[in-house]
């Protein structure tokens, strides 16, 4: 049997977020050994690069995996892609983004597969979400808790708290809207 990993997932969409973020996290818990454990409050945030654009909702979740990160990062593009994820303009509008933060203690860089994410400690809206759900998480490279990690923060974009994150329990992650 395959060990299970804790590995922290970012959510944003800025494009019907709340049906596109929903149906991603209904197909990340049915990933193969894969559950989504908790789930953060979902924040409205300003746009970042491209500012004339709608506002982001974004959010942190835990899973439980048995995938590897590699695996993890196919089996995310592939919800990307078939949530209608275009990448035509760098920061501008998405259907879905999900980026892996961070996956057990594992440090990885390789061309297509940074882990810790690089703007984990520079952007709120990925470090305040993960601090909500597992603040004694330790940063794999910083070698500190992401509590510690506030004053690293460069990129304030978090506008406020849209829904209340907590438990992810099988039913809560049924799409509202069929």
């Amino acid at each position: 049997m395959k060990s299970q990993t804790t590995a922290f997932i970012a959510i944003g969409s800025n494009i019907e977020p709340e049906r596109h973020i929903e149906q991603s996290l209904v197909r990340l818990n049915a990933l193969p050994g894969t559950r989504v454990e908790r789930s953060s409050s979902w924040y409205r945030t300003k746009a970042w690069g491209i500012e004339e654009q709608p506002d982001f909702v974004n959010l942190v979740v835990e899973l439980s995996t048995q995938l590897s990160p590699s695996a993890l990062l196919n089996e995310t593009q592939g919800i990307e892609s078939d949530l209608g994820r275009v990448r035509h303009l760098r920061n501008g509008p998405r259907t879905i983004d999900l980026d892996i933060l961070i996956f057990g203690d594992r440090v990885i860089e390789e061309a297509d597969l940074r882990i810790p994410h690089p703007g984990l400690a520079q952007r709120d809206f990925m470090l305040i979400p993960l601090i909500e759900i597992a603040p004694d998480t330790l940063h794999p490279v910083q070698g500190c808790k992401v509590s510690a990690l506030t004053d690293e923060v460069v990129y304030r974009q978090i506008l406020g708290s849209i829904r209340t994150g907590g438990r992810a329990p099988e039913a809560d992650l049924r799409p509202l809207h069929p």
